[in-house]
This record gives C-alpha cells, structure tokens and sequence, in this order.
C-alpha cells in the first residue's frame, strides 16, 4: 500500500496518459490498470483513517492522515469523473459499466493480497512493541524488588 498523495499522483498521471491515449485513438487499458489501483489505494487509506491504529492515535499524526486522506479522496472524485467521461465518450455506457466492474474486481484483489499483508504487518510491529513494553515492565518492576529487598537486607 501506498500514500495517499503518491496514489494521487500516480492518478494524475494515468489521467493525463488516458486523455493522450485516447486523443491518439489507442488503447488506454494499460493506464486505465494504474488509475484504478490508485483509486483503491486512497479508498484504502480512507478506511484505514476511520479506524487509526493505536500508534497514530498517541502520536498525534492520525488527524493529519485523515485530512490527507480526505483531501486526496475530493481530488479523485474530480479525476474520476473526468475518466468516466471519457470512458462514456469512446466507449458507450456498455464500457463505462466494464470500467465500474473492473474498479470492483481490483479493489477486491488488492484487498486479498496487498492490503491484507500491510494490516498483518501492522498487527506483528504492534505485538512485538506491546511485547517489548511488557517485558521492559516485568523486568524493570522485578529489578526495583531486587534492589528494594537487597536494601532491607532481605536478599
């Protein structure tokens, strides 16, 4: 998964790509793959910034994520109804809607594969730091008992 701001530009690109292609008359399918997978991206980080993790909640940063990501999300709005244009122009609604199925069917694919591995490795960076945490306690508590008893001459 990546940023909302470099899916942005990846869209941006693809949009651009896709008005050239078809200006051209060519196929636009290749930039029509990079366009979607941007779109799911930023899609993504939204649902990902309803529910920040517990990292970004103590350090601040989720609100910021959450205006970026809702910032990139109004600016995909705009390029995606500028591709659905075109889309319906060269193609018809018969191609509009195999463009619509085909967002569908990648968003479900990256949600199976990319997204998946991102949120495992989310969850084992937080097990192995709430681990840390917790053994860092355990052993500094048992460290402050040590020296509490060596004082009172009880070790």
């Amino acid at each position: 998964m990546i940023d909302p701001f470099t899916a942005l530009s990846i869209a941006s690109s693809a949009v651009s790509q896709i008005k050239q292609l078809t200006q051209a008359g060519r196929d636009i399918h290749g930039a029509l793959g990079k366009f979607a997978g941007a779109v799911s991206d930023v899609n993504y980080a939204s649902e990902k910034a309803k529910n920040p993790s517990i990292w970004k909640s103590l350090t601040g940063s989720a609100e910021a994520e959450a205006i970026e990501v809702f910032s990139a999300q109004k600016k995909m709005q705009e390029m995606k109804k500028d591709v659905e244009m075109l889309i319906q122009f060269n193609y018809g609604m018969d191609g509009l809607e195999d463009y619509k199925n085909t967002l569908r069917k990648v968003r479900a694919q990256r949600k199976k594969t990319e997204y998946r591995k991102q949120e495992i490795k989310d969850a084992l960076i937080t097990w192995f730091v709430g681990g840390i945490v917790v053994i860092s306690g355990i052993a500094g508590l048992g460290l402050v008992l040590y020296l509490l008893g060596k004082q009172q001459s009880k070790w």
